[in-house]
């Protein structure tokens, strides 16, 4: 499970981000996740209307937005070099009936979805690619809209990524981006932590990208930006989550 906190823990190992994440990935859908929480209601008004667009989610982890924007009606493509966070996506797709293993390096699915609401069910198609988006090999101008939610802070270069993903974004189309704040890694929380069911934790580096690396990036690849928004906590906000008590002192301690 994920705990924010004090940094000083021992016994920690640090693993690089495609271990990491295949080994959190069978627990990573269970934990209630503090940052997802902030993330998600900013990210979902950014990205706004979707019906009959080609989407692609880059770091689409296990599809909560490829998921959730298929069913909006849009053509979603989600890209993740994570194998089990992958599976963990097609699970959600195709069911638990959906067939295990399978994603070589390269390797792609396209699934459908479909839940039952009040009154019908929805049905939604999306395709999983396992691999970088620069081996993805995607057309130019090939999409409306261009998701990453909270996975560039992985990286400790952006420009090869966003460059990518301004050649297979449309004349006109839209990027959606959502990252950690600057100052929580700048302030040596520089990972994201989980434990394994024996207690073991793991850490994954995660890099500060300032906004003006962001807008610099964006204005030598033709990108104009329209929005941004910044989330804070709000009062009584830690209290939701049990195990980021330690937050606040870590907070208070760092700013």
């Amino acid at each position: 499970m994920t705990r924010l906190g004090p940094d000083d823990r021992p016994g920690f190992k640090d693993v690089e981000v495609v271990e990491g994440y295949d080994r959190w990935a069978s627990t990573y859908e269970g934990e209630a996740n503090p940052l997802i929480r902030l993330e998600e209601p900013l990210t979902l008004a950014l990205i706004g209307e979707v019906q009959g667009q080609r989407v692609l989610d880059v770091g689409c982890g296990t599809g909560r937005y490829c998921v959730q924007l298929a069913q909006r009606g849009a053509a979603v493509s989600g890209v993740d070099p994570s194998r089990g966070m992958l599976e963990q996506a097609w699970r959600k797709i195709e069911g638990s009936h959906a067939e295990p293993g399978g994603w070589g390096r390269g390797a792609s699915r396209r699934g459908s979805h479909a839940e039952r609401g009040n009154q019908e069910a929805i049905s939604c198609q999306v395709e999983l690619y396992h691999g970088t988006l620069e081996e993805a090999g995607f057309p130019d101008e090939h999409f409306d809209l261009v998701v990453s939610a909270l996975a560039l802070s992985h990286l400790p270069v952006l420009e090869p990524t966003l460059r990518e993903c301004a050649r297979v974004l449309k004349r006109g189309g839209r990027m959606v981006i959502s990252d950690l704040h600057p100052f929580w890694p700048i302030a040596g929380h520089d990972y994201v932590e989980f434990f394994d069911p024996a207690g073991q934790e793991y850490r994954i580096a995660e890099y500060a990208h300032l906004v003006e690396e962001y807008w610099q990036l964006f204005s030598q690849l033709g990108l104009q930006v329209r929005r941004f928004l910044s989330q804070g906590l709000k009062a009584g906000w830690l209290r939701s989550f049990p195990l980021c008590e330690g937050m606040r002192a870590s907070l208070w301690r760092s700013f």
